[in-house]
């Protein structure tokens, strides 16, 4: 048993012990609170007995989320939902305790929830956008999502206050710091998530080369290159979708590629289906077979900014 569990259920027994002894409380305590000690004690019997029934039941939930990693984030939310739902009971018994007249109560509750409301308004509003993203499913942890005036990052832990996310680049390459934000940001940020349908998306990539290079060559150059790192993905998945009638979008069994012309170059744009979390490594695998093809080749060259000089003379007799 958790260390933590022990020592809160050995105080609780002391406390237990002590209530229903025949030692006068009264007297035990100070002067200035002897009216209230017994109420002290069973609030604090209660508080323990809450964290010890938390305690339990969270690490029976962890436990199961790691077994069953599919629906570890189901179990990672009921474990949230159980421990305010707890304290939240604790609370209002506690206040039952102090306040025995009924209608007495709502009054304080309500001049309670009032003061609260106003000295904690940041935190209560991050407080309701933790209960928008448990049961909203929107985003959960594991998902790679964009956050507007943020950043981008893999949800790594969500809090009653706070998103944590393992910060990305705009290249998608780990940067190794933790980016904390307010869950407050579901009700005011656009939020982009990558993985929330699925874990694959579009990506291209563009290559430029001289005016004077081969079209076909350089076309077949970059859609060959794309084809080897990620035609097996795209064509496993086509025939995974297209079975599926829910699937509204266009679907693509292989990489295509668009050509255009800018004053100094033409250029090869290569679409493609990748995993959002491989993007980095398919796009530097695709790049790394392209230099390799065009170096193999001797009418094909990349483009890069560089100044030609053209001599022209008149030949005199």
């Amino acid at each position: 048993m958790n260390i933590r569990i022990v020592v809160k259920i050995l105080i609780l027994i002391a406390l237990l012990s002590y209530l229903l002894s025949n030692i006068n409380l009264e007297y035990t305590l100070f002067l200035f609170i002897k009216e209230y000690a017994r109420i002290i004690f069973i609030s604090a019997i209660l508080v323990i007995s809450g964290l010890i029934i938390n305690d339990i039941v969270i690490s029976f939930l962890e436990r199961y989320a790691k077994k069953m990693e599919d629906k570890a984030n189901e179990y990672i939310r009921l474990g949230y939902i159980f421990k305010y739902l707890v304290y939240s009971i604790i609370f209002l018994i506690i206040l039952f305790l102090i306040q025995q007249n009924t209608s007495s109560l709502v009054v304080s509750l309500g001049l309670i929830g009032a003061a609260i409301a106003y000295a904690l308004r940041v935190p209560i509003l991050n407080m309701a956008g933790w209960l928008v993203i448990l049961f909203s499913k929107n985003i959960k942890i594991g998902d790679r999502i964009k956050i507007s005036n943020y950043g981008i990052g893999d949800i790594v832990g969500i809090s009653t206050q706070h998103i944590y996310l393992s910060e990305r680049d705009t290249n998608l390459e780990p940067t190794g710091r933790l980016l904390i934000v307010p869950n407050s940001i579901v009700f005011t940020e656009s939020i982009s998530n990558y993985t929330k349908r699925s874990p694959y998306v579009w990506d291209y990539l563009v290559v430029h080369f001289t005016l004077d290079s081969d079209v076909d060559k350089a076309k077949e150059i970059v859609l060959s290159s794309a084809e080897e790192v990620v035609g097996e993905l795209m064509r496993k998945l086509y025939e995974k979708w297209r079975l599926n009638k829910y699937f509204k979008t266009k679907l693509f069994e292989k990489p295509f590629v668009r050509v255009g012309i800018t004053r100094t170059s033409f250029y090869v744009k290569v679409f493609y289906i990748t995993n959002v979390y491989e993007k980095p490594r398919v796009r530097s695998d695709i790049q790394y077979l392209i230099l390799k093809k065009v170096k193999e080749e001797k009418d094909v060259k990349i483009a890069y900014p560089h100044v030609k000089a053209v001599v022209e003379w008149n030949k005199t007799s």
